[in-house]
C-alpha cells in the first residue's frame, strides 16, 4: 500500500504576516470581518487550539502557552511547562489537558499542572473530552489511542489489530479526535481512516478507509460532520460518523482543519487556504487573501459567542498568528 507518510506539523514553512484583508469570492457572506489578535515571531507556531465561555488556550513550538481571558481578543504568553511542542489543548470546566511531541500528557487543575504518565511515548495529536460521557481520549503516531476515564487523571491504552483495518503491516497516524456527548468517539488519520468506538474505546469499527490522510475532524451537535486532509479532500456525514461521503473543494492544497455550525456553514483552514461554504458544502468560496495565500493554519474554533446568522471563528497557526474572523 502506498502511502505519503507525514505528521501533521512537522512540514510548514515560516511566511511574513499580512494583516488587514477581507475574503473576496463569488460566493460571499453578507459582512466579513477579520482582525489579527495576534502576532508572534518567525520560528513560532500554534499547532492546538481551545475556546471556551470562560478562556481561550493557544499551544505550539517548544512549549508555546498563550491564553486569553476576554473571548479571544487579547492574548499574552504563559508560563513554559514543556520545552518540547505542545501540539493541542483541550479546556473547560477547572481542566485543563496538553498533549506533546514526545507522548507528554500534562493536566491543569486549579492552578497546579501535573504530568501525567502513561504506557507510550508516542507523538501525540490531539485531545477530546466529553463532560457528559466522562471520557477523554489522546491519538497520535503508529497508531496511538490513549483513553481515561477520570479526566485526564490516568490513562491505558487502546488497541487495534491495524493489519485487520488496513490489511497491511503499518501501524497509521491518528491526527485528531472528537467525542460525542453520548460517549462515541471518532478518530480520522493516514489512509482517509476513520474509527469509531461506541463501547469507551474497548473496540473499534472501521467506517472509512481510502488514500488521502485527513488530519481534521468535526461533528456537531446535531450528527453533521466534517474531514478534511490532504489534496484538499473533504468528507461529510449526516448520521454522526456512521457514513462519510466525500464532497468537492475548490483546492487541492492541504486542508488542516475544519469546523461546521448548524447553520450550514463551514470553514476550514490549512496550507495557504481558507474555504467555506454557507449550504453544507454544496457551494464553495475560495478566499485570495494574501494572509491565507502565504501561511498555513491549523488551530480552528468557533467561539461560544457565535450566534445564528453571525458566527465567531479563531484561526491560528504560523508565526503564533491568531485571527479573528467574524462572519454574517
Amino acid at each position: 500500500m502506498m502511502q505519503r507518510r507525514l505528521f501533521r506539523f512537522s512540514f510548514f514553512w515560516m511566511f511574513p504576516l499580512v494583516s488587514g484583508f477581507a475574503l473576496a469570492s463569488p460566493l460571499s457572506l453578507e459582512k466579513t470581518n477579520v482582525q489579527s489578535v495576534h502576532a508572534g515571531f518567525k520560528h513560532e507556531a500554534i499547532y492546538g487550539l481551545c475556546v471556551d465561555e470562560s478562556k481561550a488556550i493557544a499551544v505550539g513550538e517548544a512549549g508555546l502557552i498563550l491564553s486569553s481571558a476576554d473571548g479571544g481578543d487579547t492574548w499574552i504568553k504563559s508560563e513554559r511547562f514543556s520545552e518540547v511542542a505542545l501540539l493541542d489543548v483541550e479546556c473547560g470546566r477547572g481542566v485543563e489537558l496538553y498533549v506533546g511531541q514526545s507522548g507528554e500528557i500534562y493536566r491543569l487543575t486549579d492552578g497546579t499542572v501535573e504530568a501525567v504518565s502513561t504506557d507510550s511515548d508516542a507523538r501525540l495529536m490531539s485531545v477530546a473530552h466529553s463532560h457528559a460521557a466522562g471520557l477523554t481520549v489522546a491519538v497520535g503516531a503508529f497508531g496511538t489511542i490513549l483513553v481515561s476515564a477520570d479526566g485526564g487523571g490516568s490513562w491505558s491504552s487502546s488497541i487495534v489489530d491495524w493489519f485487520a483495518v488496513l490489511d497491511d503491516y503499518v501501524d497509521p497516524h491518528l491526527y485528531d479526535v472528537d467525542i460525542s456527548e453520548q460517549g462515541v468517539v471518532t478518530i480520522v488519520g493516514e489512509f482517509s481512516l476513520v474509527l469509531q468506538s461506541v463501547d469507551q474505546g474497548q473496540s473499534w469499527i472501521t467506517r472509512q478507509r481510502g488514500e488521502p490522510s485527513l488530519f481534521g475532524l468535526n461533528i456537531n451537535s446535531s450528527g453533521i460532520g466534517y474531514a478534511v486532509g490532504q489534496e484538499g479532500t473533504l468528507l461529510s456525514t449526516s448520521d454522526a460518523g456512521t457514513s462519510w461521503t466525500p464532497i468537492k473543494t475548490p483546492t487541492t492544497d492541504i486542508l488542516l482543519n475544519v469546523t461546521s455550525l448548524n447553520d450550514g456553514l463551514i470553514v476550514a483552514t490549512g496550507m495557504r487556504q481558507l474555504i467555506f461554504s454557507v449550504d453544507g458544502g454544496a457551494h464553495w468560496s475560495l478566499s485570495r487573501s494574501p494572509a491565507f495565500a502565504e501561511g498555513w493554519y491549523q488551530g480552528l474554533e468557533v467561539s461560544p459567542k457565535s450566534e445564528i446568522g453571525a458566527s465567531i471563528i479563531f484561526v491560528a497557526g504560523h508565526r503564533a498568528n491568531i485571527l479573528k474572523l467574524e462572519l454574517q
